[in-house]
């Protein structure tokens, strides 16, 4: 965040160095590969020279031994190794000084492609620093404003054709029209004539005309009146029908409802009516239900008495034969009777028990149930009391995190308070100080910059008017260099804020040390100062052939229509 009231830096100055040249391993070997290629490829076609040589050689002597009858003419075997080493060794020189040679012929060609391709750079890294590609930018919009302005200077002189084209068919439309016009009066005139003779002929037709209308048209308002009686006729029977159909309609509405609220009494009475039917059947029910039981009871005990009866049937009847007598009779009679007792009381034990099972069942059911309703009512509570829980803490951590946010943003506030707080004091320190200049350099370098941007508009600018191009995308570029570096602009000082109080700043002679400093520097200050003199005429220079070139385009452009 920049303030106006800040002191600003113009430029940070960026030192380049040229990097190092850096060739990997590969291409070393393919380099000494290629370079070694060359000294193989001559041994090989020396090598295949020889053995061409050498085969001759033996044709030769093969020839000369049949010429001369079987006697040796060839050398001895010490002697053609000799000759052989001595061969091998003026190769082996040979090649190696053709490989030093190419190693070396290539080493050249590398170190001059390595310093084109470091120049191509370079430049294109000066083309690509921001003024230089602003100029870029604008040398390629000259180059379209001059194509658009050719078409444009094609399209005027094809629509001045037009034009002229345009002008001669007016004019000789003109005269036919001339011509047409003498004609149409000379016709008109005719006309007229036969028009007059023609219009006493219309206007007793018209009259005739006027006649059969005007009786027409009595006739017509007669049909019209007789129709509209007939309409208003039909139109209140239309209503009368109307008005007996809804009549109808409501007492067969009305018949309707009646017949709905008598079949309503009757379905009414009919549900009573089955409803007593049904109450009657339950009461027959239950009383034959009843009976039964009671008929069950009765034939129970009648089965008992029965068994009872013929038990004791049997007893008197066996005891002659067995000669029981009459008290064990009794006796087995009671215990006969208690243990139907026992099996009677054991039947309805067992039938009392079945129920109390089913009872017993049926309310553990309803236990279970009673419990899984309070497990479920207890557990959404527990899930309540949960999600109210998890609210609190998501509410805490949000407040939290709402509080953490305000004290880093207080925190950024402080630090950008103490930030502003560090400027302010470090401006009222510069202010302070006494009048030296530290960023001299800094100056100076964005003076070489300024420099090279306008010397560099003027060559493009000379350029685009050698070759017919608009200057205009470059006059756009130099304004807004000019405007973004403050360039030609002066620093205006209303009267009221100036001031001849040395109360609070620094004056001549206030500091000891100043004048020592002052010495010391004196000899770099002036030439710092001469090369800093030596760029603004530089830049006023190229200024001024830069406002020549635009006043002479202008000039141009305003000469063109008085041509």
């Amino acid at each position: 965040m920049q303030y106006s009231w800040l002191p600003q830096e113009r430029r940070e100055v960026i030192v380049r160095e040229k990097p190092p040249l850096v060739i990997s391993s590969k291409r070393f070997a393919r380099i000494q590969a290629n370079a070694s290629q060359a000294a193989q490829q001559e041994r090989q076609y020396r090598l295949q020279l020889r053995g061409q040589a050498e085969e001759q050689l033996r044709a030769g002597g093969e020839e000369l031994l049949r010429q001369f009858g079987g006697r040796k003419l060839c050398i001895t075997k010490a002697e053609e190794c000799r000759r052989e080493l001595e061969q091998l060794r003026e190769q082996e020189l040979e090649a190696k000084r053709l490989a030093e040679e190419e190693s070396a012929a290539s080493r050249r060609e590398a170190q001059s492609r390595q310093k084109e391709r470091i120049a191509a750079a370079q430049q294109l890294l000066e083309q690509l620093r921001p003024g230089p590609r602003e100029l870029q930018c604008a040398r390629l919009q000259s180059e379209v404003l001059r194509s658009v302005q050719a078409q444009r200077q094609v399209q005027e002189t094809f629509a001045q054709a037009l034009e002229r084209q345009a002008e001669r068919d007016r004019r000789i439309y003109h005269e036919q029209v001339l011509n047409g016009i003498e004609e149409a009066q000379r016709r008109r005139a005719e006309r007229c004539q036969q028009l007059g003779e023609h219009k006493q002929d219309l206007l007793s037709a018209i009259a005739e005309r006027e006649k059969e209308r005007q009786a027409a048209k009595a006739e017509e308002h007669e049909q019209a009146r007789q129709e509209r009686e007939r309409n208003q006729r039909q139109l209140r029977e239309q209503q009368r029908r109307d008005e007996e159909m809804r009549t109808s309609r409501r007492r067969q509405k009305r018949e309707e409802a009646l017949a709905s609220l008598a079949m309503a009494e009757q379905r009414q009475q009919r549900l009573l009516m089955l409803e007593e039917v049904e109450q009657v059947q339950c009461d027959v029910h239950n009383e034959a239900k009843g009976r039964l039981e009671q008929m069950k009871r009765d034939r129970t005990r009648s089965r008992v008495q029965q068994r009872i009866q013929r038990n004791e049937k049997l007893a008197q009847e066996q005891a002659p034969r067995l000669h029981y007598s009459a008290g064990a009779d009794e006796a087995r009679h009671e215990r006969q009777l208690v243990e139907m007792q026992k099996a009677h009381s054991a039947e309805q034990a067992r039938r009392r028990q079945s129920r109390e099972r089913v009872k017993n069942s049926r309310l553990a059911i309803q236990r279970e149930a009673e419990q899984l309703a309070q497990a479920s009512r207890e557990q959404g509570e527990a899930d309540k009391h949960k999600a109210v829980d998890l609210r609190l803490k998501n509410d805490l951590v949000h407040v939290q995190f709402k509080r953490q946010q305000r004290q880093e943003q207080l925190q950024r506030m402080r630090q950008l308070r103490q930030q502003l707080d560090e400027q302010v004091r470090q401006r009222h320190e510069e202010e302070t100080r006494p009048d030296t200049n530290y960023n001299r350099e800094a100056q100076l370098e964005c003076l070489r910059e300024d420099a090279f941007f306008f010397d560099y508009a003027r060559q493009l600018m000379d350029t685009a008017r050698a070759r017919g191009c608009p200057l205009k995308p470059f006059v756009r570029a130099v304004g807004q260099y000019k405007n973004e570096n403050r360039i030609g602009a002066g620093i205006r000082v209303p009267p009221h804020l100036v001031t001849r109080l040395s109360m609070g700043r620094r004056t001549a002679g206030d500091s000891p040390a100043e004048a020592a400093v002052k010495a010391q520097s004196s000899a770099e200050e002036a030439k710092l100062a001469e090369e800093e003199e030596q760029q603004r005429r530089n830049i006023e220079e190229n200024l001024k052939k830069i406002e020549a070139l635009v006043l002479a385009e202008a000039t141009v452009k305003a000469e063109v229509p008085k041509g």
